[in-house]
């Protein structure tokens, strides 16, 4: 397993992003296992080389507490857009859970959340979803436009099966991100699609 060590996890944007409501970014892992081959951080520090080398921050869970506990102090509670850059659901993530302690410490101090991804694995973290949309606090200027804070985003590029497995060699299949997006929307949470790049 490749591992590396952070200064900082957690990103705060000069404003809120209108795209995904996001105040911050934050992604646990560097590099990412899907391969996509239209990924907007090829070429960039964010990329790695995009499929096989993913490293997981093994320092994130105490920088993110840290972090979140000065966000409060400071009054800057806001939408945290998890997997900005990565999938925060790599294959490594089946064992590592780092993902899932990350939830773990949103839930715990009450963060609203957006999280983007491409696998099914985000099934697993159901239960935290739950927790984290009971207790999520909305930041100003969405308390009136957003009845949770949490959001599930999928990413797609197309549904064609074939097609899929070149642009996206390491990722489940359309249809079965489609069925995981069923799942969470019947479970009553706010799901939506990221159809980039469209065709």
């Amino acid at each position: 397993m490749n591992e590396v060590r952070v200064k900082s996890l957690l990103n705060k944007h000069k404003k809120r992003d209108h795209w995904f409501l996001g105040d911050y970014t934050l992604n646990p892992y560097a590099g990412c296992s899907m391969g996509c081959i239209y990924c907007y951080t090829r070429g960039s520090k964010y990329g790695g080389d995009h499929g096989t080398i993913v490293s997981a921050k093994s320092n994130a869970v105490p920088i993110l507490k840290k972090q979140l506990k000065n966000c409060i102090r400071k009054n800057e509670r806001g939408f945290i857009v998890l997997g900005s850059s990565a999938d925060p659901y790599p294959t490594l993530e089946t064992e590592l859970k780092l993902t899932s302690e990350i939830l773990g410490l949103i839930k715990r101090y009450r963060f609203p959340l957006h999280i983007l991804t491409k696998s099914t694995l985000v099934l697993r973290d159901i239960e935290i979803f739950h927790g984290i949309k009971d207790v999520a606090i909305l930041p100003t200027g969405l308390e009136n436009k957003l009845d949770s804070g949490i959001i599930l985003s999928f990413s797609f590029s197309t549904l064609n099966e074939k097609i899929a497995k070149i642009l996206e060699p390491g990722a489940p299949s359309p249809i079965k991100r489609l069925k995981i997006m069923k799942k969470f929307s019947e479970a009553g949470f706010k799901t939506g699609i990221i159809n980039m790049p469209q065709q």
